[in-house]
């Protein structure tokens, strides 16, 4: 122990001067203010978020955002008054759902109008809805039919007076609703992302066409077909519907792709692409010929 002083229970009395101890009372102290300061959550407007999504996801949709151009981002924080983190967030998510690209530092672009992906969008399509037809007739109640009957009822009755762009959105909530009947969650997610990728080319279609009574009829027999539990007509129904829309679709994809091409060159957008001018379309690729 040498020189170092014991108390009266046989333990080393320690010598050192108070004012040379660590100040523990005061790093506790300074330990817990930092705590605190780390608990405080960072503010943040979830619905302006939420609301800037929504608001480019619709001008995505209606191509107002010309194909293949980059997103100006700068000029979207002045407009909106937000900052680049939650607009990137924005931003990011439409690029999940397929309406824009990105590309490493050189940032976010409108996805190019496509033959083929237009294409491979209503395969999908076709695919979902038939399962979701499939599961419906096993699954849905027949108070849950008789809804969506009593639906598309109330829109054939006032069909003769709504807009296009009405009638568009009545389909599109018939289908949600059809979908619905399955039962199955993932399916109606995945549905409403193709939904809103290809609006723009079903909402000229409604222009373009006597969509009206053939849907009205079309949807009414589909409903009718799972009620009565008929499995394979109810799916063939579904199949020749979607498929009539897809045949319309494409051929209007390829008019918008020549369309922003003309734009694009500064003619006349009346005036029809030459061959040897027009873009090339991402379409399914010709069958070889046949050699003898």
């Amino acid at each position: 122990m040498g020189d170092r002083p014991i108390d009266g229970r046989g333990f080393v009395v320690d010598t050192v001067p108070r004012q040379n101890r660590p100040p523990q009372r005061a790093l506790m102290a300074t330990k817990k203010n930092t705590q605190k300061t780390e608990r405080v959550p960072q503010t943040r407007d979830e619905s302006s978020v939420e609301r800037l999504y929504l608001e480019l996801r619709e001008r995505a949709m209606r191509y107002d955002f010309r194909p293949g151009s980059r997103i100006n981002e700068q000029a979207l924080g002045r407009e909106f008054s937000i900052s680049r983190p939650p607009l990137r967030e924005a931003l990011n998510r439409l690029v999940a759902e397929g309406f824009l690209d990105f590309v490493m530092n050189k940032g976010f672009f409108r996805k190019a109008i496509s033959v083929e992906e237009l294409f491979n969008l209503y395969q999908v399509r076709i695919a979902l809805e038939r399962r979701a037809v499939y599961l419906a007739v096993t699954h849905a109640s027949d108070e849950e039919i008789q809804s969506l009957e009593d639906y598309w009822k109330s829109i054939m009755a006032k069909g003769e007076t709504m807009t296009v762009g009405d009638l568009l959105l009545a389909d599109e909530e018939f289908h949600r609703r059809l979908t619905e009947l399955s039962h199955n969650r993932e399916i109606c997610q995945f549905l409403e992302q193709v939904t809103r990728r290809i609006h723009v080319a079903r909402h000229i279609d409604l222009e373009q066409s006597d969509w009206n009574a053939q849907a009205f009829d079309a949807h009414f027999q589909l409903v009718q077909l799972i009620r009565q539990r008929k499995t394979e007509e109810a799916l063939n129904a579904l199949s020749e519907h979607i498929d009539l829309s897809l045949k319309r679709a494409v051929q209007i994809t390829k008019e918008m792709v020549a369309k922003f091409f003309l734009q694009d060159q500064g003619w006349n957008s009346s005036q029809p692409a030459s061959p040897s001018t027009a873009p090339a379309l991402n379409k399914k690729p010709a069958a070889p010929a046949k050699t003898e």
